[in-house]
């Protein structure tokens, strides 16, 4: 049997508007030019302001994971560090040479293009990689053939698929607060991303076909 849930509290009402405001704001982004991630944080600091917020010093001490919050601020710190030393930009070359990509077969490109992002998530992480792949998408687009929009569409494929919890900081955020063990984030990791690149990957490369984007 299910338990009726108790009228919201006025708190609850209060952050329940507070996250309509953020929503907004975000889904408003291209008109008044505010970044979502100022919005973002602009919410988490009057989420915690005293008296204004819904967390005291106690429940923050007791219910927040520093050690996530410092892996959290590490993995952004990292995309910017090898985006910025030009670590990443050197890496994306290397594969630019090696990887086959041949506007005669836009399968093998497909999937090329596919492992390029991949292989940058283990370096960069999902944070990073857009920033880094983005600048190279003419140089791919150059080698493959594939429109421009097409090959800056293709790395949502490979960085949104994490092989190991830490590329994505969400996952590791999750796992710390349902106090899942790594070796399970792990194992489900490898087989979402099995099922991605043996399922997912073949379907949206038909999807693409047919859309006239290859």
């Amino acid at each position: 049997d299910l338990t009726p849930l108790e009228p919201m509290s006025r708190d609850e009402k209060r952050l329940a508007w507070m996250l309509a405001v953020v929503l907004l704001l975000w889904v408003s982004e291209s008109w008044h030019g505010i970044g979502p991630a100022w919005t973002g944080l602009a919410a988490a600091v009057i989420t915690l302001l005293p008296r204004v917020g819904f967390i005291n010093g106690d429940e923050f001490s007791t219910g927040v994971n520093i050690r996530t919050c410092i892996y959290v601020a590490g993995i952004l710190g990292l995309a910017i560090t090898v985006t910025q030393t030009g670590i990443g930009s050197a890496v994306g070359e290397a594969l630019l040479q090696v990887m086959p990509l041949d506007a005669e077969k836009p399968f093998t490109s497909f999937l090329a293009l596919t492992g390029i992002t991949t292989a940058l998530n283990f370096i960069m992480t999902a944070n990073g990689v857009p920033a880094l792949y983005t600048t190279l998408a003419q140089s791919f687009a150059d080698a493959t053939g594939f429109p421009l929009l097409s090959v800056i569409m293709i790395q949502v494929l490979g960085y949104s698929t994490p092989l190991l919890p830490y590329q994505a900081s969400p996952i590791v955020v999750a796992m710390a607060l349902g106090k899942v063990p790594a070796r399970a984030g792990m194992l489900l990791c490898i087989a979402l991303a099995a099922a991605t690149y043996l399922i997912l990957l073949p379907l949206d490369y038909a999807w693409f076909t047919v859309l006239g984007k290859l």
